[in-house]
């Protein structure tokens, strides 16, 4: 991809033009990765002056996510070659054939959404127990 941009940098990219002001913990989960590599991405974007982060009003520590002019006007001129790459790559079927397919894919996908989560069945619940934890961590 152009920009040294990867699929997924453009995924995050698409994701924050969709729903701007969107916190960074909430579009890591909608994306299904770990909150640090998308921290990872979204500095690397920012670097580049694709993304901006703005501290969320509601809450001093959160950052909202906005894409720059610049990272907008990417988004638009790298548009028409990724519909070009999903054309060829669906030209084997017909359209209604693709769009069967796009909803099948979508449909499989949202099924699934929680095997995507990091951490998903690796790790065993920690044990409940009664005693009181005090301020830092250790139980009594």
């Amino acid at each position: 991809m152009h920009e040294d941009l990867t699929p997924m940098l453009y995924g995050v990219m698409a994701a924050i033009l969709e729903e701007p002001g969107s916190g960074q913990r909430q579009l890591a989960n909608r994306l299904g990765v770990d909150a640090v590599t998308l921290g990872q991405m979204i500095e690397f974007l920012e670097r580049k002056g694709l993304v901006k982060r703005q501290v969320d009003p509601d809450d001093r520590r959160a950052r909202q996510l906005y894409l720059t002019r610049r990272g907008t006007d990417l988004r638009h001129r790298l548009r028409p070659s990724l519909l070009a790459a999903q054309e060829r790559i669906l030209a084997p079927l017909a359209k209604a054939e693709r769009a069967a397919l796009l909803d099948m894919l979508a449909r499989v996908i949202e099924a699934n959404d929680s095997y995507a989560r990091p951490g998903h069945g690796r790790r065993k619940p920690r044990p409940k127990t009664d005693l009181p934890i005090d301020g830092i961590g250790r139980r009594q």
